[in-house]
């Protein structure tokens, strides 16, 4: 889908070229395969991918995204918006980009404009939106193709790799019901990373899901102030996170069972000899364990001699 080129450094060290945010748009479109969410994560990275896409409109490099009608359509959406919003501050840069058939969508937004966004995505008004992760969780906006820029982002340990459950959410967002028959996910390489690790992560099976639910302060009042204390019992009971303390328990109680006939039969085992003898046994096991080491060096000693007189 998108060639690479092999370019070598001054030292003579070959690397891969990666191919630009613009050109990948352009494959894309090409390949018939839009409209796409392109995952960046760095809410800068995504709103200087748009405008370097539109960059590339303006030199006429790649057709346009969008048809006159949806152009017209798309504009006039947009003027109703500020009509409607005339005191909330926007971002001019943005909303222009609108007409081009392109978007961001992070943090960085007002909920407005993200709103706004979305509608158009979800109407098919829009061909490109770089994002940030937040849009693969709890978001309707489905589109025939995802790119994941790359394959490893910031985290609490410094740069790390997509988790699978990470690359899964983001992938999921590939293919429309009812519109697609399949989805298309394409993952870029970086100097750092190849199709090594790209083939390594699509392997893994997904993680575990562990629950985060914690009845805070707030919950709790929150809950006792509009339920008896009996629903609110049963409600906590009902969680995903009471579910898993459960298993978690029962597999304890297993584990401490299983220990406790361990030690018992060990107690039993070692009250048939004197306590004397248990130590000697332990003492010699050591000992073995010391001159065991000790050959090991000899040997060791032994061969590199060897291959030093040859």
């Amino acid at each position: 889908l998108f060639p690479y080129t092999t370019l070598f450094r001054s030292g003579g060290s070959p690397y891969i070229s990666t191919p630009s945010v613009a050109y990948t748009v352009r494959c894309l479109a090409r390949k018939k395969v839009l409209p796409a969410i392109f995952f960046i994560f760095s809410r800068a990275r995504c709103d200087q991918a748009a405008q370097e896409v539109a960059r590339q409109q303006d030199r006429g490099q790649g057709g346009a995204l969008l048809e006159p009608h949806e152009q017209a359509e798309v504009r006039s959406r947009v003027a109703r918006w500020r009509e409607q919003h005339a005191a909330v501050p926007m971002d001019a840069t943005r909303l222009a980009l609108l007409e081009l058939g392109l978007a961001s969508h992070h943090a960085g937004m007002l909920p407005l404009e993200k709103a706004l966004v979305e509608s158009l995505f979800q109407d098919n008004l829009l061909r490109v939106v770089f994002a940030t992760e937040t849009l693969a969780a709890g978001i309707n906006m489905p589109a025939r193709s995802t790119v994941v820029s790359v394959l490893s982002k910031r985290g609490g340990n410094g740069i790390e790799p997509l988790s699978a459950t990470q690359l899964l959410q983001l992938s999921g967002r590939a293919g429309r019901r009812g519109l697609d028959t399949i989805g298309h996910v394409v993952l870029c390489h970086s100097n750092y990373e190849d199709v090594r690790q790209a083939y390594s992560m699509l392997l893994r099976p997904a993680d575990a899901i562990a629950s985060h639910f914690c009845v805070s302060y707030n919950t709790a009042l929150r809950l006792l102030a509009t339920r008896p204390v009996d629903e609110c019992r049963q409600f906590v009971s009902r969680s995903f996170g009471a579910f898993q303390r459960s298993t978690s328990r029962d597999t304890s109680k297993a584990r401490l069972a299983a220990i406790t006939l361990e030690r018992t039969e060990a107690r039993a085992l070692s009250a048939l000899y004197p306590p004397e003898r248990v130590a000697a046994y332990l003492k010699l096991g050591e000992r073995r364990t010391a001159e065991q080491r000790s050959l090991d060096f000899l040997l060791a000693q032994e061969a590199q001699a060897a291959a030093e007189l040859v």
